[in-house]
């Protein structure tokens, strides 16, 4: 015989033949039988299996129960410190009281400068013969030219080793045509080596140092004709546009207009390579004051 049964989980009607029987299904009796626990933190009810020694229903009220039991400590003020950087010297705060430096930078730069001084203190001084001016010099620490006495003497030898190339013959070649071009168009009279050496009385009008009478004695102390104004910003070749000076101080002086001046004085003090084109030029000049003298002699003047 069957019996009409409410369950008791759901509320649902059902047939049974025990009259004794509270649930539908096994799925009601299951639910039933589940033991909730209540979170000690939100209040709520919460079922978990084996979770007869769980406290809270989740991880984010387990937090906040720690938090509340474990009230953060208010963080004393840090001590401020006042310092001059070791490196810059300027001023800066920090709360690191071993800090000497105002920023990264400045800590790479000191320790970069105390590597150097103790390389300096280790570093020993070599004699060197320079490979292009062939003067003895002693190496420097730091040196980034151990080869050669000076950066001068650098930037000529790869200057001279650049002039043997068929790139610079072929650049010099289409220079020299265009120069001729340039004093055909702006030829005035014709200009004389001889008479321009006898105007300017045998000095150079740019360094005012006295040019050989020889016109090829020196590749670099040698006479040359200096136009006063360059072709290039429009001169003319004219005697009046033109005057007495070394190849040197022509190749120097370049695109520069009037006023333009060498002291080979001072520019003999700032590098060691124009230190000895200045000595060759006093050595011609006292050969040629000493070739004077004894012609003067053996004439009887």
């Amino acid at each position: 015989m069957l019996h009409e049964l409410e369950c008791v989980q759901c509320g649902k009607s059902f047939f049974n033949s025990d009259k004794h029987t509270k649930y539908c299904s096994r799925q009601c009796r299951y639910e039933a039988q589940k033991k909730y626990h209540i979170c000690q933190h939100c209040g709520k009810p919460f079922y978990k299996l084996n979770g007869y020694r769980i406290k809270y229903c989740s991880p984010e009220c387990q937090w906040a129960a720690f938090a509340e039991a474990h009230p953060k400590k208010p963080k004393k003020p840090k001590k401020v410190y006042t310092r001059a950087c070791r490196y810059c010297g300027k001023m800066f705060t920090t709360t690191n009281k071993t800090k000497n430096y105002c920023s990264n930078e400045c800590t790479y730069n000191q320790h970069l400068f105390d590597l150097r001084q103790q390389w300096k203190e280790q570093f020993v001084p070599q004699k060197k013969i320079c490979k292009e001016c062939g003067s003895e010099f002693m190496t420097e620490c730091g040196d980034t030219h151990s080869v050669f006495c000076c950066t001068s003497c650098a930037k000529r030898f790869e200057k001279r080793k650049e002039r043997s190339t068929l790139r610079h013959k072929k650049t010099v070649g289409r220079l020299h045509k265009i120069r001729n071009e340039q004093i055909a168009k702006t030829d005035c009279g014709d200009v004389s080596y001889a008479a321009l050496y006898t105007r300017d009385k045998g000095v150079c009008q740019i360094c005012g140092l006295p040019v050989h009478p020889d016109k090829g004695i020196d590749s670099d102390w040698g006479g040359s004709i200096d136009h006063i104004i360059p072709l290039s910003l429009g001169g003319k070749h004219s005697m009046s546009n033109c005057q007495l000076a070394h190849r040197i101080c022509n190749s120097i002086k370049c695109q520069e207009g009037t006023g333009y001046s060498i002291a080979w004085e001072v520019k003999a003090k700032q590098d060691n390579y124009w230190r000895i084109k200045f000595e060759k030029e006093i050595e011609l000049m006292k050969k040629l004051s000493h070739q004077n003298a004894e012609l003067e002699r053996g004439w009887g003047i």
